[in-house]
């Protein structure tokens, strides 16, 4: 007996496989139960009804034996229990009517149970639609032949009798099945609700618990970034130092072997430089706080600067390095981020002239469509450098990771340059393409649209190639780092300008009461009053000519929050350290410039 009703358990168990809804699964399982039920009830019925030679309800009962097996087969083999479903309602149904018009021609108790029976099915096993129809298709005919005949009800077999125990028999395993369908499903559905409460109670638990990890996360997020926002004026302040103060010696005519040193040093100091900024970059792109600017420039001056940079490393190695350009780009005014693109072409080039030891390294700016607003732009950095191996090709752009291990050993380097070229064309809404082939070179290219105008740069680049005349200029320096004072101050030394120095806000103020001056450079962390306050403090100034003065910011902190707070305390530009003498030479030229522009 154990035997079997594992077997059977089994059986509907396997039936339930193409069905993941607990509720259709419990529909599945009370629907074989019934008709293994029926099987065994109209196999009974069948040897009573040839013991007493009632045909019609022999023929009944084998038909309802044969439909059990070709249901269970429909389900089994089509997973059809809705087909199947319907079909037993409507035997149900049929049986009620023969019952009416055949077999009782009347209402007893077993046609009763029918009407029960198939109105039940209906609402548990379909829709509201489908029970209200089932419904109506068995109680209407029942109140229809109740409102036309005097008999109303009886609880005798009808006039084909059957014996007395056959019909007890019919009543009571009818009223167990019914019992059962209303059992099982209150069973199945408390069950149901049981668990959904259980699983609210639980997600309310885990969403108070998410709440809190998030609090926590945003909390570490945020002292992450003030960390690295900290590490960032710590690391930058000393290196302003090492690499300002190389540059100075090497521009002292230092002995041969001073020379080479020196130069060691500046390499070191520049690689360790680069490494700090790409740490702090790709944080800063990971975290989602940086911005695209939009700021005009010529593209092709942008394009002659990254190789100007770039060509002593590229001829170290005697590569053939240069650049293409259409023609049409060429005196359009790009207006864009030319601080992200120079970013991401000086990442790729600088790799393409690390991994390649011999042979070219060439980029091109393609038109590839115009409209009366926008350029498409298509860039293309080739090399035949050791090239990336096809199943590493989409590693390379995760971070910390290289093309492999012995790649790291022999050119070092973070394994970020790709990942930061990656994020970056993300934010211009551009995605990189990537050819390569193992010992053959590389290609990538990415596509970005700009927005352009035809504006006349002719006098913006007469002002750029006009010979410098500095050492006019009066420059006061609000800088509290005596390494950065001398680094600055030599810087200014060489182009004829010497600086008065202030060692904090108060004393940089006191210094404006006393005399006028061009321009200030303004740390941004010092002593008594910061760089933000001592410049809100001078355009407060009654004096306009010392309230208007172009202060340019010096900061250790590149950040977007950064940089709204300098223009918001009303500098005029900023600088990062460790800056590039340059970088200011430029800046000091072009106020200059707009001083005295003839």
């Amino acid at each position: 007996m154990g035997f079997s009703l594992k077997r059977i358990d089994g059986f509907i168990t396997a039936l339930l496989k193409r069905e993941t809804d607990p509720i259709n699964q419990a529909r599945i399982r009370v629907l074989a139960y019934i008709i293994l039920g029926y099987i065994f009830y109209s196999g009974i019925l069948i040897v009573a009804y040839i013991l007493e030679k009632e045909m019609l309800q022999l023929i009944r009962a084998i038909f309802t034996f044969v439909s059990c097996f070709v249901f269970l087969n429909i389900i089994k083999n089509f997973g059809s229990w809705k087909v199947v479903s319907h079909l037993i309602i409507c035997f149900l149904t049929l049986t009620v009517w023969s019952n009416l018009s055949i077999f009782v021609m009347g209402v007893n108790v077993a046609t009763l149970q029918y009407v029960w029976f198939a109105c039940a099915l209906g609402f548990y096993m379909h829709d509201i639609n489908w029970a209200w129809f089932y419904s109506a298709m068995n109680v209407l005919p029942i109140v229809i032949y109740t409102a036309t005949d005097n008999n109303f009800y009886f609880l005798g077999s009808g006039p084909h009798h059957i014996a007395l125990n056959t019909y007890i028999f019919v009543i009571c395993y009818n009223f167990g099945f019914i019992l059962f369908l209303h059992y099982y499903f209150f069973k199945a559905f408390h069950r149901n609700f049981t668990n959904l409460t259980y699983a609210k109670n639980e997600l309310k638990e885990l969403n108070e618990k998410l709440k809190l990890t998030l609090t926590d996360l945003e909390k570490l997020s945020k002292d992450r970034m003030n960390f690295l926002s900290t590490m960032s004026h710590e690391l930058r302040t000393p290196m302003n130092g090492v690499i300002g103060i190389s540059n100075e010696l090497l521009l002292q005519n230092p002995r041969a072997d001073q020379e080479e040193n020196m130069a060691i040093l500046k390499f070191s100091a520049d690689n360790l430089l680069a490494l700090i900024n790409d740490i702090l970059d790709f944080n800063k792109l990971e975290s989602d706080k940086a911005e695209l600017e939009n700021i005009a420039f010529d593209l092709h001056i942008l394009l002659e600067n990254n190789f100007a940079s770039l060509r002593p490393k590229a001829q170290e190695k005697q590569l053939d390095f240069r650049f293409e350009m259409d023609e049409t780009i060429k005196g359009k005014v790009l207006i864009s981020d030319p601080t992200r693109l120079t970013q991401v072409l000086c990442n790729l080039l600088s790799n393409s002239i690390k991994f390649t030891a011999e042979g070219a390294v060439h980029l091109s700016a393609k038109l590839v469509k115009q409209t009366a607003d926008l350029m498409r732009i298509q860039f293309l950095v080739e090399d035949t450098g050791i090239g990336i191996e096809s199943h590493r090709q989409d590693e390379v752009f995760e971070a910390f990771v290289q093309a492999s291990s012995s790649t790291n050993r022999k050119y070092g380097g973070t394994g970020l340059g790709l990942p930061i070229v990656k994020k970056i064309l993300h934010m211009f809404n551009s995605q990189i393409s990537l050819t390569s082939e193992k010992n053959a070179g590389t290609k990538i290219s990415f596509s970005i649209d700009f927005r352009y105008t035809e504006l006349d740069l002719s006098k913006i680049e007469t002002i750029r190639n006009k010979p410098a005349e500095l050492g006019h200029l009066r420059v006061l320096v609000a800088e509290d780092n005596h390494v950065n004072i001398l680094v600055i101050k030599k810087t200014l030394e060489r182009w004829g300008i010497s600086p008065a120095i202030a060692e904090n806000g108060v004393q940089a103020l006191e210094q404006l009461e006393k005399e006028d001056f061009d321009v200030i450079l303004m740390d941004l962390n010092m002593p008594e009053l910061d760089g933000y306050e001592t410049s809100i403090a001078i355009r407060n100034l009654q004096a306009q000519s010392k309230s208007s003065i172009p202060i340019i910011a010096f900061t250790a902190t590149t950040n977007n929050n950064v940089s709204r707070k300098i223009l918001e305390a009303g500098m005029n530009d900023y600088m990062p350290k460790p800056f590039k003498p340059e970088d200011l030479f430029d800046k000091l030229q072009q106020l200059n410039a707009v001083k005295s522009p003839n």
